[in-house]
């Protein structure tokens, strides 16, 4: 039992033993015999007789059940988890009847307990208490073997999955890592079936590299790509994050940067985010958990939202007005229908001290608002963990995927555009006034679907070969196929007249993708006590990663006849093929000493090479350094003034990790041509760089853990990181040969922010409980340096990288004066000179783009409140935000600029003359400062009532326990952002910012429904 634990009473009266720790009461033993009472039980009689204990364990207050809790016999290898009911038996402990052993108890948001038990008792209770601060938390992520959150120097943010699942009624991973980290922000991009989010941490830290985080899956590299899908019509907007089911979850780790993300090495430092999925449970009869979900998911208020088209009339100069949404309703043909969604999922779980296992199946098939809009998805997870002996544990997981996505139309022509763009003056024609075409043909014409089978297994082996050795090797494969289709449907008859001959004919568009990952992880571990004070653990170990991205493409244009859909059957064919493949491999080392088990120091240092790297560059070596201090431990502090701050941990860390360059950057490369006589040749294509090499993260940051009153925790984080080496493109001299530009380590970029965590038990009675969390964090980014590059401009968009700037940031002329004749022309159009020009107003063709802001929120957090009334009912709440950036409002562009159907282009005189000149000038995206808009937004996440079942109910149903839950999401957005929703993105994948045409995110409700037999 650490320092930390401390036997505070015991109620000789109620023959109850209470075990208290710095957090408060955490354990107790119904019906125990008081431990100092007890009599040692002879070793050899504990040997050779053996019995059962078995138990409950509840939540301290409400005393409610605990799920998934690990109860362990100390010393031994026998343990169990609590099933749903909180309940656990442990057969075969070695002891006689009476004797007592120790019993470890660990959960994932509560504090480790330690009680003492009898031999043969079933009704053990432990209360555990929810954490303040978890030192004694085991956290895998970000380290050389598990370590307790004690020795750690940078912080790690844990989601428990069960916990989360259960309360919410999350149906995909994205959203359960949404407003649960701060730091982390999720940016779901579109609310269409089957689409998935992108995720940044810390803010923006590269110009031109991805900024996601690496995957891992119990240990195993997996696939992190973002915004795959068909390449046409903005079909691309699925995430592979999504396609592990959360019910499959345990917890989630998550490490923010290079402080942390050492070990990882290349390509680490955007930090890492490992999901553990669930494992097996030892001991007592299999546990058998069948979950099943029924909702729906809307555009609510679509009439309310979608802007009111204008036109004047050539003939009699009226002004007409025309509502896509209003028409429809009166047609009685809705534009969105109301989208089922539904979960079935059923895993079993169980096994023995020498074996375990977990084996779990989900099948997911929801329904978007448009008919052309569905996903069906099919997963399976087997678990299985083997123990032999002491020395030695095996274990294997498998994860399955197989599923259909149809993404409809989303950014190019879909129903959105059609009813965004619309116009009055065509109202009367077939179009019924939408762009291009009614909806209705784009429901038919268009059907971008993918196709997925993936397979991530991993094999796994510890071994102890003696007591102060430990070694760990972890193998694995991800294996993703993906067959992405656009189709462009011929067709029929009355739908012909809306396109040229060419197009209505169709045409597909078809990438299948095999995505190969390989990874191999050693881990080697030495422990030596090198005095009663100090410990330490010297850690080797390497790591293998290949990826392989095998790509064939194939287009057809032009079917002859209804009904076809292969690129075969198309009058005009295409194709290509190509592949890719990356491989790393890194050592490293880590020294750490620890002295009484509070005060840590580590120390490490890890060498890659990358096939990406340039032939003159060597090895990348990525350094780290961190330490920790569990003060609330020291003798001095337990009789200092700070009562109230019953628990402090102050911790730093720096490191050092990377990010690869592209696969072909490095190279020289040409491309085939047909030569003179119709003979193949090559010609030059890149000029590559010899001397590339990774981007270079570098991060300090500090903070601490700090619990109060044994009722509140506060973990605080401060981080700065600079991004040198930084990769861009540089134009070459044309003497070389070679067109275009090279890629070459000239910028610098850093980013900086706070990360402040509070949670607290404002309640914590028998018949009332709440809890409060607050999750706040801050990045600004800067470009320090580019090289010599007066700017980087992002093609088709008003964005530009800039030295001094954020990353990215949103350049436009700034209209300042204009003036509009009573007929409604608009003449003298002026724009800010900006600072060169002293400030003086030029013509806005002569006038330079003026920084408008970044497109990076600088605040974001989330406030969340459980409130639980007696032992069955919990009411919660989740409210998430983001603040500080901007974003264009592309849509207003479209309808205002281009197509010209605003209220402004028909009543100019209505409008301050600025906002006039934007609409005249803005078609080129130069003069469109009135259309970027602070995207700031809070938003209702998540809205909840669970209930469980009295259990006369849930066993008429052959349940042990039954809980439903009743959960609704997006159902209110605070907001200044004029557009649809400012969470919206076109381009989800990439660093430019727009939201054209795009589905926003949809109002749900989901009903769930929790069975464990």
């Amino acid at each position: 039992m650490r320092s930390a634990t401390r036997l505070a009473m015991r109620l000789a009266l109620s023959r109850t033993l209470v075990v208290r720790t710095a957090a408060g009461v955490v354990g107790a033993v119904a019906g125990a015999t008081p431990l100092l009472a007890q009599p040692a039980a002879p070793a050899a009689q504990s040997v050779a007789q053996q019995g059962t204990i078995a138990g409950t364990v509840v939540r301290a207050g409400t005393l409610t059940p605990v799920d998934g809790a690990q109860v362990q016999v100390r010393g031994t290898r026998l343990g169990t988890a609590t099933d749903a009911a909180g309940r656990f038996r442990i057969p075969n402990v070695p002891g006689a009847p009476g004797a007592t052993v120790t019993l470890q108890v660990r959960r994932i948001s509560f504090q480790p307990a330690s009680v003492e038990a009898r031999v043969g008792a079933t009704d053990v209770r432990v209360v555990l208490g929810e954490a303040t601060v978890r030192l004694d938390e085991v956290v895998v992520t970000g380290t050389a073997g598990a370590t307790e959150r004690r020795a750690l120097g940078n912080a790690v943010a844990t989601i428990s999955a069960p916990e989360e699942v259960e309360r919410s009624g999350i149906g995909d991973v994205g959203s359960l890592i949404n407003g649960r980290a701060t730091g982390v922000i999720v940016t779901a991009g579109t609310g269409r079936a089957g689409s998935g989010p992108s995720i940044n941490i810390r803010g923006r830290s590269t110009i031109s590299l991805s900024q996601q985080p690496l995957v891992y899956i119990d240990g195993v590299r997996v696939v992190n790509d973002i915004g795959t899908g068909p390449r046409n019509q903005g079909g691309a907007q699925i995430s592979r994050l999504n396609d592990i089911s959360p019910e499959d979850i345990e917890s989630i780790e998550i490490i923010k940067g290079p402080a942390a993300a050492t070990i990882y090495g290349t390509e680490a430092s955007n930090g890492v985010v490992q999901i553990i999925t669930r494992k097996g449970r030892m001991g007592g009869p299999p546990q058998l958990a069948v979950s099943l979900r029924q909702g729906g998911q809307w555009f609510m208020d679509a009439e309310g939202r979608i802007p009111t088209n204008y036109a004047r009339d050539p003939r009699s100069g009226e002004v007409l007005s025309w509502n896509a949404v209003a028409q429809e309703n009166a047609r009685g043909t809705p534009l969105w229908e109301t989208g089922r969604l539904q979960s079935y999922n059923a895993g079993l779980s169980g096994g023995s001290p020498l074996f375990r296992y977990n084996v779990s199946t989900a099948l997911d098939r929801d329904q978007g608002i448009e008919p052309n809009n569905r996903l069906t998805r099919f997963t399976g997870l087997m678990n299985l963990t083997a123990t032999p002996n002491d020395r030695v544990d095996v274990a294997s997981t498998l994860n399955i995927v197989r599923g259909k996505t149809h993404l409809g139309s989303d950014y190019g022509y879909s129903t959105f555009w059609a009813a965004l763009y619309g116009s009055p003056l065509t109202a009367a024609t077939p179009t019924r006034g939408f762009n291009i075409a009614p909806p209705e043909v784009a429901w038919t014409q268009f059907d971008n679907t993918q196709d997925i089978s993936r397979y991530t297994g991993s094999a796994q082996l510890t071994h102890r070969p003696v007591r102060w050795f430990n070694q760990r090797l972890i193998v694995g494969l991800d294996q993703t196929t993906e067959d992405n289709q656009a189709l462009s449907q011929f067709l029929p008859d009355q739908y012909r007249q809306f396109f040229a001959a060419a197009a209505a004919r169709g045409s597909l568009l078809q990438d299948l993708r095999n995505i190969t990952f390989l990874s191999g992880d050693y881990n080697g571990t030495a422990t030596f006590a090198l005095s009663p004070a100090i410990s330490s653990a010297t850690s080797v170990g390497g790591q293998y990663y290949r990826k392989r991205f095998d790509v064939v493409q194939v287009s057809g244009r032009e079917f002859p006849a209804p009904g076809l859909r292969t690129a075969a059957a198309a009058a005009l064919r295409d194709g290509g093929q190509d592949y890719q493949t990356n491989t790393t491999i890194g050592l490293y080392v880590q020294q750490q000493f620890a002295l009484r088990d509070r005060l840590f120091l580590t120390g490490a240092v890890r060498v890659d090479n990358n096939s990406a790297f340039g032939e003159e560059f060597d090895l990348a070596t990525y350094p780290k350094l961190s330490a920790s201090w569990v003060v609330s431990e020291e003798p001095f502090w337990k009789s200092g003034p700070a009562r109230a701050l019953t628990t402090l941990k102050l911790r730093s860390a720096f490191g050092v990790s990377g990010q690869q360059p592209d696969a072909f950057a490095a190279l020289r490369t040409f491309q085939p041509v047909t030569g003179s006589q119709d003979q193949p040749a090559v010609t030059p294509q890149f000029v590559g760089n010899a001397e590339l090499r990774p981007e270079r993260g570098v991060e300090f940051e500090a903070g601490f853990e700090a619990g109060l009153y044994d009722r509140v925790s506060v973990d605080f984080t401060y981080f700065a990181k600079r991004t040198r080496d930084a990769i861009l493109l540089r134009p070459v001299a044309p003497s070389l040969g070679f067109p275009g530009a090279q890629f070459v380590n000239i910028g610098e970029v850093s980013n900086r922010g706070v990360e402040l965590g509070v949670r607290a038990q404002l309640v914590a009675r028998e018949r009332v409980g709440w809890e409060s969390t607050v999750n706040l964090g801050t990045a600004r980014d800067r470009i320090e340096d580019l090289g010599g590059i007066p700017f980087i401009a992002i093609p088709g968009l008003p964005q530009r990288h800039v030295e001094g700037y954020p990353i990215g940031g949103y350049w436009a002329r700034r209209v300042v004066s204009a003036d509009v004749a009573p007929s409604g022309a608009v003449t003298n159009i002026l724009c800010d000179g900006g600072a060169e020009n002293g400030g003086r107003p030029l013509p806005c063709g002569a006038a330079p783009a003026l920084f408008q802001g970044t497109i990076t929120p600088t605040l974001t957090g989330a406030v969340g409140n459980t409130v639980t009334l007696g032992r069955n009912l919990r009411l919660y709440a989740l409210v998430d935000f983001q603040r500080g950036h901007r974003l264009l409002d592309t849509d207003a562009v479209i309808r205002c600029a281009i197509f010209r159907v605003c209220d402004v282009n028909v009543r100019p005189q209505d409008f301050a003359p600025q906002y006039v000149g934007n609409a005249q000038l803005g078609s080129g995206l130069q003069v469109v400062d009135r259309f970027i808009h602070d995207a700031s937004f809070a938003k209702l996440r998540e809205v909840s009532v669970g209930y469980t079942l009295p259990g006369r109910l849930a066993g008429r149903a052959g349940a042990e326990r039954a809980t439903l839950t009743l959960a609704g999401r997006n159902l209110h957005t605070w907001t200044r952002f004029p557009g649809l929703d400012p969470e919206r993105r076109s381009l989800i994948a990439q660093i430019g910012q727009l939201d054209q045409a795009v589905t926003p995110m949809l109002a749900q409700f989901v009903a769930t429904l929790n069975l464990t037999f």
